[in-house]
């Protein structure tokens, strides 16, 4: 008679020779000669599964578990069974305890993850991956893995965690180093280092361009981009972050060429359309950002910038009632949307308010505030039969402001009740006198439909007559106060004029000067004089923040030249003469095309032919200049 040892050979034998019948004959008369036999159960519990019988191997198994728990081949096996009935949870923990017992099976809780992973399954990924690497702390592959289901998982900061372990442990692993650079939170120490392992993954040169750029290094930033378009110039992303650069940098053509090829490659990507349409802007073609932008919301409806660049391109191009309705949708982009819903009255739209007040609160900077603040007069007056049929009505309004305009605001306003702005909420602007409120740079929605209507605007501003300018006229020459520099982000690299350019061509023209600009202006002033060209910087004047003593020095000069800043809006709101330098890509609000405003009927314009031509404006200033003070 054979041994119980025997006759579980001859079973097995049988088994993996494929005749189940037999086999399973033989574990059945071993089972009912020792019932609960563990390795018959499982052997026997194997066989059944083989035959498709899933549910009852699986219960066979888990028997043979329940009568020996200390085999690593049994939990393994049941592990595998659970796995096909779909019960992962289980599984998981059955590999646990098979890798409990035998720590070489960590590489089976590592592939059951795998498998859950590739399955969307990171919940029971990441329960087999916990395991293996508290039972092999020292290995990388269970690490990362458990780094991509913490990811799906949502739990960001743990798989970073897990990806800083694995790269110790594994420190020439490329694809590794190149994931931790790619974190948001990754140094240009990481970006090397995984570039040094593998130059040839374009994307990590357009991340180190990107930490570049976020950091100001430009010229860095282009070259990292530059890296990665030698190797993918199909990568329309890197076209995309390059131009940007370009842009920073005071290229706006090549920015826009680059967006243009960026364009191509991913054409329904809204972004890059609104990027595009940022670069016709910058180049002066508000007819072509217009399309651009038009092209942007067609795939995505909802992108505030370019909605705002849709709005500039329309009031660039005179389209001025199209232009004001689409200007509305300002406060779903920066940084309007800062300050959106300031105050809790309801928004005017030009009904009359009977005993009610209404409540202008002013908006951006200084030159917004001052050239929106030009319609003022039309709500307190009925100078029109349009006017009146709108605005008759109000008994009165209130203007919250920059505080540094408020004694210019007062002087002019004598109907308006003027109230500085300051670092608290003033309880006066929520007093229930106050019937409804409009932001200012929404009042030409209402007042200003077409062009004529520009025609009702006049300066609003007078000097102070009390306040004795530092410095006057005198001689023969003419006193022309000049501002040259903006301190506008985006902007001031197209704006700014040179100082020594523009004093030069008003020194050839005859004329004395008189500083205007706010700012540390004493190292220009002596580089000038040493030259010859003597600028007077007036003095005891804060020109920054003392507006009002700056408007009458303003007064107190023959004409003001200016790039487009504060000191532009000051004197045109003020009705004296000022010519406006203004660059090629001009703001939407000095129109397209033209030597006046129709916001400053006392303004000329002197526009850039191209980007960087100063020359031309300057040489064009200095002739007009010598033919009116002739």
């Amino acid at each position: 008679m054979a041994t119980l040892q025997e006759a579980l050979l001859i079973a097995f034998d049988l088994q993996r020779e494929g005749r189940f019948a037999e086999a399973d004959s033989v574990y059945g008369q071993i089972l009912d000669a020792v019932p609960g036999h563990p390795p018959a159960l499982h052997l026997r519990g194997l066989l059944l599964a083989q035959c498709g019988r899933l549910e009852e191997g699986c219960a066979l198994v888990g028997q043979a578990i329940a009568g020996d728990e200390g085999q690593p081949d049994m939990h393994a096996n049941h592990a595998n069974l659970l796995e096909a009935l779909g019960r992962f949870g289980a599984a998981a923990a059955a590999l646990a305890r098979a890798a409990a017992l035998d720590p070489e099976r960590v590489a089976l809780l590592n592939n059951f993850a795998v498998r859950r992973l590739a399955a969307d399954d990171p919940a029971a990924a990441e329960q087999a991956l916990r395991v293996a690497v508290d039972l092999q702390p020292g290995l990388a592959d269970p690490r990362i893995n458990r780094a991509q289901a913490l990811d799906a998982l949502g739990r960001t900061d743990e798989a970073l965690a897990q990806r800083r372990i694995a790269a110790l442990l594994v420190p020439d692993d490329a694809g590794l180093l190149g994931a931790l650079a790619l974190w948001p939170d990754a140094a240009e120490a990481d970006l090397r280092r995984a570039l040094r392992l593998d130059p040839e993954r374009a994307e990590l040169w357009n991340r180190l361009g990107a930490w570049r750029k976020d950091r100001g290094a430009l010229s860095s930033a282009r070259s990292a981009y530059e890296r990665g378009l030698a190797l993918d110039p199909a990568d329309a992303a890197l076209w995309n972050n390059r131009a940007n650069v370009r842009k920073g940098q005071g290229d706006p053509g090549g920015a826009r060429d680059a967006l243009r090829r960026a364009a191509a490659l991913q054409p329904e990507s809204a972004a890059i359309r609104n990027n595009l349409a940022d670069a016709h802007t910058l180049c002066g073609d508000p007819a072509a950002a217009l399309a651009e932008a038009e092209a942007a919301l067609a795939r995505d409806p909802a992108l505030a910038d370019a909605r705002l660049a849709r709005a500039a391109a329309l009031l660039a191009l005179g389209r001025f009632a199209e232009g004001w309705d689409a200007w509305e949708d300002r406060w779903s982009a920066e940084p309007w949307c800062r300050t959106a819903g300031r105050f809790p009255q309801p928004l005017w739209t030009g009904q009359p308010l009977r005993d009610g007040r209404l409540l202008v609160w002013g908006e951006q900077g200084v030159g917004d505030e001052l050239m929106f603040a030009t319609m003022l007069p039309l709500l307190t007056q009925s100078s029109t039969d349009k006017t009146q049929s709108s605005t008759g009505a109000l008994a009165g309004c209130l203007l919250e402001c920059d505080a540094r305009l408020a004694p210019l605001f007062a002087r002019a306003l004598p109907g308006v009740e003027v109230v500085p702005r300051g670092p608290v909420p003033v309880p006066r602007l929520s007093a229930p006198d106050i019937a409804a409120q409009i932001p200012s740079g929404s009042l030409p929605r209402l007042l200003l439909r077409g062009e004529e209507d520009f025609r009702r605007l006049r300066p609003i501003l007078a000097a102070d007559p009390a306040r004795a300018p530092a410095v006057r006229r005198g001689g023969g020459r003419p006193l022309v106060g000049i501002a040259w520099h903006t301190t506008n982000p985006k902007w001031g690299r197209l704006r700014n004029v040179p100082p020594a350019d523009l004093a030069r061509a008003l020194h050839a023209a005859g004329a004395d000067m008189v500083v205007l600009q706010y700012g540390d202006c004493a190292g220009e002033v002596a580089a000038l004089a040493a030259e010859g060209i003597a600028i007077t910087l007036p003095p005891g004047l804060d020109r920054k923040d003392d507006l009002d003593g700056l408007a009458a020095q303003i007064a107190a000069t023959d004409l003001v030249v200016t790039i487009d800043n504060a000191t532009a809006h000051l004197a045109g709101a003020l009705g004296h003469p000022v010519w406006v330098l203004l660059s090629h890509a001009a703001d939407w609000r000095w129109l397209v095309g033209r030597d006046d405003s129709p916001w400053y009927p006392s303004a000329r314009l002197f526009r850039q032919p191209a980007a960087g031509d100063w020359r031309t404006p300057l040489d064009a200033v200095t002739d007009r200049l010598r033919a009116l003070f002739r």
